[in-house]
């Protein structure tokens, strides 16, 4: 039952995790751009910017670099 509920808020998480990759996209398409874009395009761009995001996140979660014990670089 445990093990259930930790996976539950790890999803919870990494959504969370994708919708605010998402949200900060859109509000720097806002207000950084000199000239303004559609909203539409903006909530495009930032839909696609998240969802690319989660796609990379579950195929390479994380990158660990291992060094080998006992060799001098």
């Amino acid at each position: 039952m445990t093990n259930l509920i930790q996976t539950n808020i790890t999803k919870l998480q990494k959504i969370t995790k994708y919708i605010l990759m998402g949200l900060i996209v859109v509000i720097a398409l806002k207000y950084i751009p000199d000239s303004p874009l559609k909203d539409k395009e903006i909530i495009m761009i930032g839909a696609t910017s998240s969802i690319s995001f989660a796609i990379l996140d579950m195929i390479s979660p994380a990158i660990k670099i291992a060094q080998e014990r006992g060799k001098d670089n």
